[in-house]
């Protein structure tokens, strides 16, 4: 259950609409939201550690009456336009560091089931997929991470894409996706692209359809074996093809997903998908 979630903030038009989404989540899952932005303490010359430290202050101080100004315009916008469950309970953070670090460690010290956060790219491209900190999270972080592009309108998650790879833990994650997103009664479409044929000793969606007939019937599925000549293409035709409103995939470190996205070669490295990302981690 999603009763945590943790939301970085740097107060920009993305991450209000990225608020937008995690405030609509939070009161689906009845969950407790952390709303917390990470400020780089000032550093000025050695001899006046008083004048750097008096700055760090002053931020710090600004920060938190943006903070509510943000929260509170937010979720006006939202109870607004959408008739809220739950009376949802917002606290504000403000940290000094490094913000990939300290989103992963608030993550970990407050027992944080999802993290929720939006990314900027150009033209809507999750840039070089995602940017340094966001990149920082999903790498680090100890939870399950909701990544919203920067325009990613609010919608009804009607209809998921499971990006799966035909492992042997498969059939686990895309249950464990199917329990996730239980509340929103979804579609979900397993989607595996086979890239020129290289599928070698991989479990087949046969055995996987099977495996949830029997285990898991409750669960909405549809498999989709492709063949193309890339990834990133193949799943944004997918998409964009079935009107989808969620890509999950997971992503432990070191494995497909890193192999697949994080190529330091590929200047490319763009998913220009125009739906939010859930990256399972645990």
């Amino acid at each position: 259950m999603i009763k945590k979630i943790l939301f970085p903030t740097d107060f920009s038009a993305t991450a209000q609409n990225a608020f937008r989404h995690c405030l609509l989540l939070a009161d689906t899952y009845n969950a407790d939201i952390e709303v917390l932005h990470v400020i780089f303490p000032e550093y000025e010359a050695l001899d006046l550690p008083v004048m750097a430290a008096q700055a760090t202050k002053e931020k710090a101080e600004t920060a938190r009456a943006v903070m509510k100004t943000f929260v509170e315009t937010t979720l006006v916008q939202v109870q607004a336009a959408y008739q809220l469950e739950n009376v949802l309970n917002i606290k504000p953070d403000i940290e000094i560091g490094t913000p990939g670090k300290l989103i992963c460690d608030a993550a970990r010290k407050h027992n944080t089931d999802l993290i929720v956060m939006g990314t900027k790219g150009e033209h809507n491209v999750l840039e070089r997929f995602f940017g340094s900190v966001t990149t920082a999270v999903i790498e680090h972080a100890p939870c399950n991470v909701w990544v919203v592009p920067e325009e990613a309108p609010v919608e009804p998650i009607d209809i998921i894409v499971y990006a799966s790879d035909l492992r042997e833990a498969d059939p686990y994650h895309i249950w464990e996706v199917g329990k996730i997103l239980e509340p929103f009664s979804p579609i979900i479409h397993c989607v595996h692209v086979n890239i020129n044929g290289s599928v070698e000793g991989a479990i087949d969606f046969a055995s996987l359809g099977a495996f949830f007939e029997h285990h898991a019937p409750s669960i909405q599925l549809n498999f989709h074996p492709l063949a193309a000549d890339s990834l990133v293409p193949a799943l944004e035709e997918f998409i964009e093809t079935y009107d989808v409103d969620l890509l999950a995939m997971y992503a432990p470190q070191h494995n497909w997903f890193t192999r697949t996205f994080y190529k330091s070669h590929t200047k490319r490295m763009a998913f220009e998908a125009h739906v939010p990302l859930l990256i399972i981690k645990k």
